[in-house]
């Protein structure tokens, strides 16, 4: 503990947006849930990297629509921008950063594309001076440590580009963090999940309550691991989504809720996804 308040310390002077200065302290805050079930050895560093790509959906300079786009260009697509590669001694890095093409609004692209690259940068830089501080402490010991940062395009159609952007950090076990993309190619909006719900809507109880019932489902016939009943689980229960979850449009053009690995169940249930039917919301969808 007292090599990560060291390495927290060090961490801190690297200049990277204020805004992101609360996501990371209420990621130290939930760390007491997560070591419930298993102990996660992440320097701060990468705590600060992890919360840089979650701002996204809250930096001013870019959760905003483009609400003067008539269309989208069909060609819309994500390809790699930049891939850095390390490995030695146990150490390794893998940090791949997308780059968005063809969205009419050059503005939007343009902030899009230097958020990924701007991430993909500090994370690079937070796993080198990890290495270089544990080297110190550790000489030619050999420390497994490692970071992998990638894209996945979970939609690509006439309506919707969705993008999941995952960091998986390992240090004795492992913490995925992911964050989702959305862009609705016939607007030219980054989606929100707000947005998707009439002005003034509840979309958080139908949601939730969805939700909750699929996990005690699943803890019931698939031996689940959700943190849903106070009786059987000392960390607190999950009872509703964050009114900015983690989400995506899938193919079939649902809504599907995403939670990080130890947001919601113990580890061995990975970072769970909820599909949610579209009876449960369509009476308050746009």
């Amino acid at each position: 503990m007292d090599k990560i308040k060291k390495l927290k310390s060090e961490y801190e002077k690297i200049t990277i947006n204020p805004d992101f200065k609360e996501r990371t302290i209420n990621m130290i805050k939930n760390k007491n849930k997560k070591s419930y079930m298993t102990k996660i050895f992440a320097s701060t560093a990468a705590a600060v990297v992890i919360a840089s790509v979650a701002a996204f959906n809250i930096s001013p300079s870019l959760a905003y629509a483009a609400k003067d786009i008539p269309v989208l260009n069909k060609i819309v697509k994500v390809v790699t921008l930049g891939r850095y590669e390390s490995s030695e001694n146990g150490y390794s890095a893998e940090i791949t950063s997308p780059k968005i093409e063809g969205l009419l609004d050059k503005e939007l692209e343009d902030k899009l594309n230097k958020e990924f690259k701007d991430n993909a940068d500090a994370l690079i830089l937070a796993y080198e001076n990890d290495v270089k501080q544990l080297k110190k402490e550790f000489g030619d010991e050999t420390v497994h440590m490692g970071v992998k940062s990638d894209y996945i395009v979970k939609t690509d159609n006439d309506d919707y580009l969705s993008l999941d952007v995952y960091i998986l950090y390992t240090a004795g076990s492992s913490s995925t963090k992911h964050t989702f993309y959305t862009i609705d190619k016939k607007t030219g909006e980054l989606v929100t999940l707000k947005s998707l719900f009439k002005d003034g809507s509840d979309y958080i109880t139908p949601i939730s309550s969805y939700i909750i019932s699929e996990m005690k489902r699943m803890n019931k016939e698939e031996g689940g691991y959700f943190w849903v009943d106070k009786d059987e689980t000392p960390v607190d229960v999950f009872e509703k989504i964050k009114p900015d979850q983690n989400f995506y449009i899938n193919p079939n053009g649902e809504l599907v809720i995403c939670f990080d690995k130890y947001d919601v169940a113990a580890g061995a249930q990975g970072c769970p996804e909820f599909v949610i039917p579209k009876n449960v919301i369509k009476d308050i969808l746009r």
